[in-house]
């Protein structure tokens, strides 16, 4: 193993270390930005899949700058469908005026 670049072992010990999810810890090593435009073929129905896996990676103790990349991914994939995010939330909002109103009756 002495002939073995670092951040092979450093791979290595994280496959071994049941503590900590492998994957994500390669992942954040190895993408300094995620590319969101993969995903936007899901429109937001990835978005909570995608909050979901930054929240496992804090929980995990990973990155201190997590919450930047975290806030980056989500702005980069609400700004390249900003009708969808908008005609979502006046949906939202029309349901509960819908809501409170049958509350009131």
């Amino acid at each position: 193993m002495s002939g073995t670049p670092p951040d092979i072992r450093q791979y290595l010990a994280w496959n071994k270390d049941q503590r900590i999810d492998a994957a994500i810890c390669k992942i954040l090593t190895t993408h300094d930005h995620f590319d969101m435009k993969p995903f936007f073929r899901w429109k937001l129905k990835i978005l909570p899949i995608m909050v979901a896996w930054f929240k496992r990676a804090q929980e995990a103790g990973l990155e201190q700058s997590l919450e930047s990349r975290k806030l980056s991914s989500m702005y980069d994939f609400v700004r390249s469908m900003p009708i969808l995010v908008c005609k979502e939330k006046t949906r939202r909002r029309s349901r509960k005026r819908r809501l409170d109103g049958e509350a009131k009756l």
